[in-house]
């Protein structure tokens, strides 16, 4: 009896020291650092190789309504970013299509 309560003791005095230990290195933790303010957000969607190709075979041609600048840019809404995608689609399947026929021959 007496070795169980011995036992129950350690164990209680162990849970504190633990407790104390863990808060403390709680507390010794910097915090996190601030994120520095982003200077060019993240690209996303469509980049300049890829908006060369759409300006100079779809917009320029058709005289997009949409052009913006000088020189002439296409817009950053979804409406362009979709025209624009959509449009190298179809540029790409036109430029495999005889490598693909060739191949399949």
């Amino acid at each position: 009896m007496l070795s169980f309560l011995v036992l129950v003791a350690v164990m209680a005095v162990s849970m504190v020291l633990l407790a104390r230990f863990l808060y403390r290195e709680e507390r010794r933790t910097p915090p996190p650092a601030a994120a520095a303010p982003a200077s060019e957000p993240e690209q996303v969607g469509l980049g300049e190789p890829e908006w060369r190709v759409v300006m100079r075979e779809q917009c320029l041609p058709i005289q997009c309504p949409d052009l913006k600048g000088s020189p002439p840019r296409p817009g950053k809404e979804p409406g362009c970013q979709v025209c624009a995608a959509l449009f190298l689609q179809r540029y790409g399947e036109r430029i495999l299509k005889p490598q693909r026929e060739q191949r399949n021959r």
